[in-house]
């Protein structure tokens, strides 16, 4: 079943690709990681030539211009760089990064116990029925991190569901590296391990103290983007956004209290409207996540089931308290994530979404899951090929 999930996903890359003029095939200029690689490997910290890269977002500080998101996409750019120089297959990079995501989702759920074709949907409904089908395929360097972020988190997932706690906290601190946002599940991931073998320590402090291997990838981890941003910066915790010319004259920077409300009624309250017959949406700052990431809305109804039936459990409370916390952090950011379909930031929180899914939920797939499922994956389909054509 899994090689057959990743025969239809990868079929469907191709035939989107051939709507969309080949461009599976081909090196997207919005890839601004291969830029920072090729500059890394010629010695440079910083954009050599910036005058020719005026389109990207890059950070300007002292006089130098700088790629201003974190590393890890670039790291893992070095053997592409360094086969294709410049012209890396970035679109076929991130239709991979598709493909994996969904092969770790097909596994958690299938080592949790459900049925293949069950577990085939779900991993469908992550991927391609969320913003996350549209971002896979185009290589530009937003969403090169964001699909890197859920491959990680995913494999964080599937460590933490089987008792591995310090691969899953590594696999987190490695997602970091491609959106800072997911380092809120590591005191979560911290809390839950402890909570569930307190009887084990003799009390829930004791088994805080006892989850001390698990702090030592994510201690190294973060050591080396600590180093990396105070070379660059002279700031350990600064990734450079904040040097970005659109943040560097906006009144409250990058994150403030301001942006809270405005950017909550962007991203809860505006609708999909039909009108004259055809459907109408924003293309910046988002409209209704739970539109185009329907998961939000199964994680939700299967919640409220499970507290009805079962009372409050430690993981619903984690997750949720992960996902509140991460959609409001980032209802903070002064920008939703500008051109897109959808709410682009929230697939950040999709993974978490599914550990809860895949941990607590029925073994089932209920009819009405299947219908939202399936219209999740028509609509973001027609998001992608929108995207490509009209946005």
């Amino acid at each position: 079943m899994l090689l057959a999930l990743l025969l239809v996903m990868g079929a469907g890359y191709f035939l989107m690709s051939d709507l969309m003029e080949g461009t599976l095939w081909k090196h997207e200029p919005w890839d601004s990681y291969t830029l920072q690689t090729w500059n890394w490997l010629h010695g440079r910290m910083y954009i050599a030539e910036p005058e020719r890269y005026e389109y990207l977002e890059l950070a300007i500080y002292q006089g130098k211009y700088y790629l201003s998101f974190p590393p890890l996409p670039s790291v893992v750019l070095i053997p592409f760089v360094l086969l294709f120089g410049m012209d890396t297959p970035s679109n076929l990079l991130i239709a991979l990064y598709g493909l994996t995501s969904a092969g770790v989702a097909y596994v958690i759920m299938l080592r949790q116990g459900r049925r293949p074709y069950a577990a085939a949907f779900w991993a469908l409904v992550c991927v391609w029925g969320s913003n996350m089908f549209w971002m896979t395929t185009n290589g530009g360097v937003w969403f090169q991190a964001q699909a890197l972020n859920m491959v990680l988190c995913l494999w964080a997932v599937l460590w933490a569901l089987e008792g591995k706690k310090s691969l899953a906290t590594t696999f987190l601190a490695l997602a970091v590296g491609c959106r800072p946002l997911s380092a809120v599940f590591l005191p979560v991931f911290a809390l839950l391990f402890a909570w569930n073998e307190r009887d084990e320590h003799g009390s829930f402090l004791k088994s805080c103290l006892a989850q001390w291997r698990c702090v030592i990838g994510p201690l190294l981890i973060g050591a080396c983007y600590m180093a990396y941003n105070y070379v660059r910066f002279d700031n350990p915790l600064e990734f450079g956004h904040d040097y970005l010319p659109e943040f560097v004259r906006a009144e409250h920077g990058q994150f403030h209290w301001s942006y809270l409300w405005p950017n909550i009624k962007q991203m809860v309250f505006t609708p999909v409207l039909l009108v004259g017959g055809r459907l109408s949406f924003p293309l910046f700052q988002g409209f209704m996540f739970f539109v185009a990431n329907p998961m939000f809305l199964i994680w939700a109804i299967r919640f409220a089931a499970d507290v009805r039936d079962n009372g409050i459990s430690a993981v619903g409370v984690g997750v949720a308290v992960g996902a509140a916390a991460m959609l409001l952090l980032t209802c903070m950011h002064r920008t939703l994530g500008g051109w897109q379909f959808g709410a682009r930031y929230t697939c950040d929180a999709l993974p978490f979404l599914y550990l809860y899914l895949a941990a607590r939920g029925p073994k089932r797939v209920f009819p009405w899951e299947l219908a939202l499922g399936g219209l999740a994956v028509a609509f973001n389909a027609y998001g992608a090929l929108y995207m490509f054509f009209h946005g």
